[in-house]
């Protein structure tokens, strides 16, 4: 019997195998790989299957400030023990006009953490970034020092390959029923075995609710997102060269620069969080969207967006769609709380900006399920599942 076993080898749970295994015996991190054939797969999938997730101090909100700067400082501790790198010093810019306090919020909040920033007006940004067209009346915040970007599939191989090494077990099984038995909890796998554990900590991030793997319900809404991909070539790789990743504060837009994708070609990215967003529920809904090209209409919009932002890119010949899903919480924080007494627990819900502090989120629920008492400067209270009624 494993002492504790993690379901959910994402962003979240990965991180949560590592720093378990570095506190205690018995730990085992189950999920599957990655797909190899995408379209064929009939399990489950997860939005960390891509090359870029942008990360930096700055955050309007000081919860995901703190745990972002937390889990950015332990990037180098990951990469030198793992030998894999996944995270790339880009810095960030955060834009926008008037009207919008987003980036003073966010500012204030990584001002204590030590976020090196400076203000840009709108000649300062085009003189910094010529690739960009902005509005006389734009206003930026540019984050240097460790912002830029992840990896996302990457950073869940290191995580997976440090916590090996610290001793925890990896299963490559998806799980499909846990419940609790006497003298602990039993996993049912897609593979046909059942495993034994004292305590399990549920990380299965939007996949949890759709698959039955939470005692309780969490009330996650979760919504497929729709990106779009740029493949950059020619003059545009060194027109682009320092570009950051960007932020765009009245739409929501996350950009990422360009990235090398697994088909060696470089890819920019946009994401925007749109109304158009597609509300996710069963399991069926899940594969058909993971399966699909995404939204037709926020593949127009969104490249009509980034076109206008930066110009040059009206020479891309190759642009293409990507689809990945997003976990929202009633609180706007993970829900990483025990749900079933002492036994079953949930690290669950990055709502739409999970990655940039996932370290830190697998940090708590590693510690919370290995009893250890809290010590965090966010408030445990923030992320306890709510009380209904």
């Amino acid at each position: 019997m494993h002492k504790v076993m993690i379901v959910g080898r994402g962003l979240i749970g990965s991180a949560a195998g590592r720093h378990l295994a570095g506190r205690m015996d018995g730990v085992a991190l189950l999920g599957p790989d990655e797909p190899v054939d995408r379209a064929a797969h009939t399990g489950v999938f997860a939005s960390h299957y891509d090359e870029g997730r942008m990360v930096r101090y700055v955050d309007p909100d000081p919860v995901w400030a703190v745990t972002a700067q937390r889990s950015i400082d332990r990037y180098g501790e990951i990469e030198a023990e793992s030998g894999i790198r996944f995270f790339s010093p880009s810095g960030y810019l955060g834009i926008s006009g008037p009207g919008s306090d987003y980036l003073e919020r966010s500012q204030a909040a990584g001002a204590p953490l030590g976020a090196a920033t400076t203000w840009l007006d709108a000649a300062g940004i085009r003189e910094r970034f010529p690739f960009l067209s902005v509005a006389d009346d734009t206003k930026g915040l540019n984050e240097t020092g460790n912002a830029g970007h992840i990896s996302p599939r990457a950073m869940v191989r290191a995580q997976t390959a440090a916590a090996r090494k610290r001793g925890a077990t990896i299963l490559d099984e998806e799980a499909v029923a846990i419940r609790p038995v006497t003298g602990g909890v039993e996993i049912e796998t897609t593979a046909g075995n059942t495993h034994r554990a004292e305590k399990v900590l549920v990380a299965a991030g939007a996949f949890t609710g759709a698959c039955g793997l939470s005692p309780v319900d969490l009330n996650l809404r979760v919504f497929g997102r729709t990106v779009i991909l740029a493949r950059i070539e020619g003059g545009l790789i060194d027109e682009l060269a320092d570009m950051p990743t960007m932020g765009h504060a009245e739409s929501g837009a996350y950009i990422l620069p360009p990235i090398r994708y697994p088909d060696g070609h470089l890819y920019l990215k946009i994401g925007i969080g749109s109304t158009d967003d597609t509300d996710l529920r069963s399991r069926d809904d899940f594969s058909r969207w993971f399966k699909s090209t995404g939204s037709e209409q926020n593949r127009r919009d969104f490249r009509a967006f980034l076109t206008a932002l930066i110009p040059g890119l009206a020479r891309c010949i190759h642009w293409h769609s990507d689809t990945c899903a997003v976990a929202w919480t009633a609180t706007g924080y993970p829900h990483i709380d025990f749900v079933q007494d002492d036994r079953i627990a949930v690290a669950v819900g990055g709502n739409g900006k999970g990655a940039k502090s996932a370290d830190d989120w697998g940090w708590v629920a590693a510690r919370m399920i290995a009893g250890e008492p809290w010590d965090h400067p966010v408030d445990q209270e923030k992320l306890r599942l709510p009380q209904s009624g």
